[in-house]
């Protein structure tokens, strides 16, 4: 069911009685972000169990930290900076890949997605992850556009495999193939820039 967006009045009404220790104000306040924060999730996780898990998560640590909550910004974009930042150690936790391995590389699309919606504009990238974004812009620069499209696709829109071959005339085994391909591609130019020390 869809929820109108809460005005601001009602908001800190309501955060102020959360803090107070009230469970059903708290309560309107989940309701009223938990579809946002579940799809913030759902693109970029491409794990619906594990992104409705971290959802959840995300509003435990925000009843815990209430109390730093101090309104400067509105409750849905301070939860959507937990959640950032939930999905960085989500995502951190799960790089034993190489790089350019598909979390490795959805871990540097999903950086690239948060710093050009600056859904936590305080936050700036660790410094090693602003040298493997740099590589990344630069690698992606030189891939031919029907190459970015698909990465497009795949890691910005957050389609799944399946959804990107049935809106096209290619099979599914086809667009595998693509994608780990352009991953190989990217693995190699990315290596050469970082160099021998990564």
């Amino acid at each position: 069911m869809c929820r109108h967006m809460m005005d601001e009045s009602t908001e800190k009404t309501l955060i102020n009685a959360s803090k107070l220790g009230d469970i059903a104000a708290f309560d309107e306040l989940v309701k009223s972000n938990q579809a946002s924060i579940r799809a913030y999730f759902r693109m970029r996780v491409f794990d619906w169990a594990a992104a409705d898990d971290l959802a959840q998560e995300v509003f435990l640590t925000a009843y815990k930290r209430l109390g730093t909550f101090r309104g400067e910004a509105r409750f849905g974009a301070w939860t959507r900076g937990i959640a950032s930042n939930h999905l960085r150690n989500w995502l951190r936790q799960r790089r034993d890949e190489p790089v350019g391995g598909g979390e490795e590389l959805q871990s540097l699309f999903t950086s690239q997605i948060d710093l050009s919606y600056q859904f936590e504009s305080s936050v700036e990238p660790e410094p090693e992850e602003a040298v493997m974004l740099a590589a990344l812009d630069n690698c992606l620069s030189k891939l031919g556009r029907s190459a970015r499209s698909l990465l497009d696709e795949r890691y910005h829109v957050g389609k799944t495999v399946r959804e990107i071959a049935d809106g096209t005339s290619r099979g599914y085994s086809a667009i595998v193939m693509q994608l780990l391909r352009i991953r190989k591609i990217l693995a190699t130019c990315i290596r050469q820039q970082l160099g021998p020390t990564r």
